[in-house]
């Protein structure tokens, strides 16, 4: 391209040209006219060629960087998980899914808060789950939270002598429960406790990408630590419902407006 700009300019210096060009003489017009002729050549070439190409390259570099970068961790996480007793990952695991509710269920709660207070004498005498309580509370948790809250009001009769008890003991239990409110009247000894208890459900997490876990998510922070700690004091609350060894039996009672 060079070569044809050079010929183009001999070309030019061969025809019959007038003395001045713009008011400057030909000879140095044509003087200039050669490298600033080059020097929008190479702007261009750099533009168009060089740029797009130096680009491409350095999409290349970061790609194989990134590349590299994923191997480590991935050869990091592997190495950390080979030297982490397996075991103790499981009971971690097992005591952390003690802490929520297995499914999400308000009645199911109550459940646990009736097998709870007969540990210390306590009996539920009246019960309340709303749907619209529900579902407020769940608004309450954040949009990006992975947990729903589940609300019920209970009201217990016991040993007034003994709700430091089941204070404690609700408080104290797998699943991990909260006394939003609290209300008591006392008299011959006997106690009604009026409360209002919450606790958590692990929505579905199926859409979590593992691969995307890093190191640091993999490994329990102190404050994690602490409190796996702190679960593994609590006492575990049976969470099923229901008698399986109970038998069905069948209520028959005549109908009084029934006319053979």
């Amino acid at each position: 391209m060079v070569d044809s700009i050079g010929g183009l300019f001999k070309m030019i210096k061969k025809q019959k040209l007038p003395d001045e060009i713009f008011g400057m003489d030909t000879s140095l017009f044509l003087l200039w006219l050669q490298p600033f002729a080059l020097l929008i050549l190479l702007v261009l070439s750099i533009g168009l060629v060089i740029l797009p190409k130096y680009n491409e390259f350095s999409e290349q570099v970061a790609q194989i960087r990134q590349v590299d970068q994923k191997i480590t961790e991935t050869n990091q996480k592997r190495t950390y998980l080979e030297t982490v007793d397996q075991n103790e990952i499981q009971n971690q695991a097992s005591v952390l899914a003690a802490g929520l509710l297995p499914e999400k269920s308000a009645y199911l709660l109550v459940k646990i808060v009736q097998n709870v207070a007969a540990g210390v004498g306590y009996a539920i005498d009246d019960f309340s789950v709303s749907l619209g309580d529900i579902k407020t509370d769940e608004t309450s948790v954040t949009a990006n939270s992975s947990y729903d809250k589940i609300p019920v009001q209970v009201t217990l009769i016991g040993d007034a002598s003994k709700y430091l008890d089941l204070v404690k003991a609700i408080e104290r239990s797998l699943p991990v429960m909260s006394i939003d409110n609290f209300e008591m009247s006392s008299g011959d000894g006997g106690a009604t406790i009026k409360l209002s208890i919450s606790a958590y459900y692990l929505k579905d997490i199926s859409n979590i990408k593992l691969e995307s876990l890093s190191l640091a998510d993999l490994t329990p922070s102190k404050q994690e630590m602490d409190l796996l700690t702190t679960l593994k004091n609590y006492t575990l609350t049976n969470t099923e419902v229901g008698d399986s060894n109970a038998t069905f039996v069948k209520y028959n009672r005549s109908d009084p407006f029934f006319t053979p």
